[in-house]
């Protein structure tokens, strides 16, 4: 069983415009809402993949409701926790003339302590043997800067493997839980290291450190060059990759993390090797940017794309 969790999810408005004009009316060409967040985006990819997961997190008021109808109508089965405040809604304006993105992100909901030792009851009420569980994404006001770590070291005892993709703080929180596998961005390697990351063999290091720290498998993303990988346990060598994509014009940029985190656990999950599991990884992080706007990973792209992703076996750092 796959889970996935986000804390903070967040009911994405996405706006098209021609063109943005400051201080001046803008006619809207296109619009749509997404259930949005890390785990919920896994959950989304998931289930475009062919596969079933179940979403967790915090979730409340009629913004809420509206993001547990979006992933019912998609076929994602959730267990959300429910809370008193209002979940969050997102602005994303894309202006087709510019080619940008622009993205206004509201603070969110505050979570009571009564509301989080809730989401745990329901975290211990789930058979986790066995079970991958996915989290990641920003933190609601309230709830601790160690929220990650408690959930890695709940589920890793209780049997299932922990993925964990954040940055700053609530990384090098959950890095002390040692979760299974890890899916930072090189600057998000950066600062969790905490020296620059110039060159391949810099980025190599620093994985292979958080790796013999008790990370069995850390991916680096690094846009259109692919993933850097380095997955082992302490008593033996770890092996290392590099995924190259095939080179493709790209539409849009978000939800390629996350369509890659989906990728790698939806494979690895069904008793691939990991190596198989990063190649799917890197060809569903890529079919994302094939999709318009706050789209995912098509099933279609990915298999297009998967025999066409290099693998290359590096030497150790």
């Amino acid at each position: 069983m796959i889970y996935t969790i986000t804390l903070n999810p967040a009911l994405d408005h996405y706006l098209e415009v021609d063109d943005l004009t400051v201080d001046d009316a803008n006619r809207v060409k296109s619009e749509c809402l997404y259930a949005g967040g890390k785990g919920i985006d896994v959950s989304r990819a998931i289930r475009h993949l062919g596969g079933d997961s179940m979403a967790l997190g915090f979730i409340g008021g009629h913004n809420g409701q509206v993001l547990l109808d979006l992933l019912k109508r998609e076929g994602v089965t959730t267990y959300f926790t429910p809370i008193a405040q209002e979940t969050r809604r997102d602005i994303i304006v894309n202006n087709r003339k510019a080619g940008t993105q622009t993205m206004l992100n509201a603070r969110g909901p505050t979570v009571t302590a009564e509301e989080w030792r809730s989401f745990l009851e329901h975290l211990r009420l789930l058979d986790l043997r066995d079970a991958y569980v996915v989290l990641g994404g920003s933190l609601p006001r309230g709830v601790a800067l160690d929220a990650y770590y408690q959930i890695v070291r709940l589920v890793q005892r209780r049997g299932a493997k922990a993925v964990l993709d954040a940055d700053g703080p609530c990384l090098k929180a959950g890095l002390k839980a040692r979760p299974f596998a890890i899916k930072p961005n090189v600057k998000e390697l950066q600062r969790v290291s905490g020296r620059p990351l110039r060159t391949e063999a810099d980025i190599l290091a620093a994985a292979t450190a958080l790796n013999r720290g008790g990370v069995n498998v850390v991916l680096v993303s690094r846009g259109r060059q692919g993933l850097l990988v380095v997955s082992g346990t302490r008593h033996r060598s770890p092996l290392l990759l590099r995924a190259v994509p095939p080179p493709v014009k790209v539409r849009s940029t978000v939800g390629a993390g996350d369509s890659t985190v989906a990728g790698f656990v939806f494979r690895h999950a069904g008793g691939k090797t990991v190596e198989d599991a990063v190649r799917y990884a890197t060809a569903a992080g890529t079919a994302a940017t094939l999709a318009p706007g706050n789209q995912l990973c098509r099933l279609i792209d990915v298999q297009r794309l998967v025999p066409r992703v290099k693998i290359e076996q590096l030497r150790s750092a």
